[in-house]
């Protein structure tokens, strides 16, 4: 990659590209394998579970594995780990010393425990790696350096939350009506709306600039029953993934006991009518397909969905996860090349399955 050179994605996503300022990921795994727009050959990962989070997990293990260098940076060993050549462990919030900042309540956060083993701070791993790259000084190397940086614009706060070990409730934001009229939505002050023309857009201009239609247009999914009959005939069930659940976070919480005792198995929710058609009650193994692979979960039968569809439990897949988790991931099933047009992000809902019960062994 030389000087100067676009970001992945910058000529399919533009707009994503001027609006996010960053690459998109999902080109990640063509620039390694096929080297386009231009072959990456290092990466490092900081607190992220991409094997569980994008389409079709076995396309990007191939790409890890190709990778002249991988370092993860994590609290756990993820399935990313196995693929690293080095491995950085982080330290847990119980572990550092931080700051908590949620609307009307903050509060400094002490550490609980010391960090275990050779667990530290994710920012000062951050600095220690941009110290001996020569940017160094742009980074802070203490905890108490985090803490003045974040507070920088608000020194005396830093101060008052020092004597208040259980945090303070700062006083609410004077309200104020008709911004628009004092010039306070736009960055160069002037009275309107943060729009190119200052008004209140019903037609894009910025989507219009980038060639996209400047009003909304519905179109049918790329993977439905009006777009593919034939597939449809085949997947008859439109699958939608990702819904959240209350034992976990995304991948997160499926290695901790007492969550996952809320929770044992990965659940795909079917409508009675349809479950009905296949022979399937709650708590049934079942089988979930899609033209990508299949994946075992759990029935469990309820109206909470709409005939015809279904919602699958999203997260599992981990190597550090339960069993009746750990070789459930959904993005199994879903689909790399279907993505949004606009910011390459791929589609989680709105696919094709169908579903059986599992066969018993013998």
């Amino acid at each position: 990659m030389s000087d100067g050179a676009a970001p992945l994605g910058a000529d399919k996503y533009p707009l994503f590209r001027e609006l996010v300022k960053r690459a998109q990921f999902m080109e990640f795994p063509i620039a390694v394998l096929e080297g386009r727009p231009y072959p990456v050959k290092g990466l490092m990962l900081h607190g992220c579970s991409t094997l569980t989070s994008y389409p079709q997990p076995r396309l990007w293990e191939q790409a890890y594995s190709k990778l002249d260098f991988l370092a993860v940076i994590d609290i756990f060993m993820t399935g990313e780990a196995r693929f690293a050549d080095v491995v950085l462990p982080a330290a847990t919030e119980f572990e550092i010393r931080s700051y908590q900042h949620y609307p009307g309540y903050i509060r400094l956060r002490e550490p609980v425990i010391e960090p275990v083993g050779q667990g530290r701070n994710n920012l000062l791993i951050l600095a220690s790696l941009a110290e001996r790259l020569g940017y160094g000084h742009l980074y802070p190397h203490t905890e108490e350096e985090v803490i003045r940086m974040a507070f920088a614009r608000k020194p005396g706060l830093l101060e008052e939350l020092k004597g208040h070990p259980r945090g303070i409730r700062p006083p609410a934001p004077e309200t104020r009506y008709r911004k628009w009229e004092l010039g306070l939505l736009r960055r160069d002050g002037q009275p309107g709306f943060n729009t190119p023309s200052g008004k209140v857009e019903i037609a894009s201009s910025i989507l219009a600039r980038h060639g996209y239609e400047a009003l909304p247009v519905y179109e049918e999914p790329i993977e439905g029953p009006t777009a593919d009959p034939d597939l449809h005939s085949a997947y008859p069930l439109i699958l939608n993934t990702g819904a959240r659940i209350q034992s976990t976070f995304r991948s997160q919480h499926q290695n901790i006991p007492s969550l996952v005792r809320l929770q044992e198995k990965p659940l795909v929710l079917m409508h009675p009518r349809d479950a009905e058609k296949r022979g399937i009650s709650t708590g049934d193994k079942v089988l979930v397909r899609t033209p990508r692979g299949r994946v075992h979960f759990w029935a469990d039968v309820t109206e909470k969905v709409v005939q015809g569809s279904v919602e699958l439990n999203v997260g599992g897949g981990k190597p550090i996860h339960a069993e009746g988790w750990r070789d459930a991931n959904a993005n199994l099933l879903t689909d790399y090349n279907n993505r949004d047009p606009i910011s390459g992000f791929p589609v989680f809902k709105a696919l094709l399955c169908e579903i059986e019960k599992a066969a018993r062994r013998a």
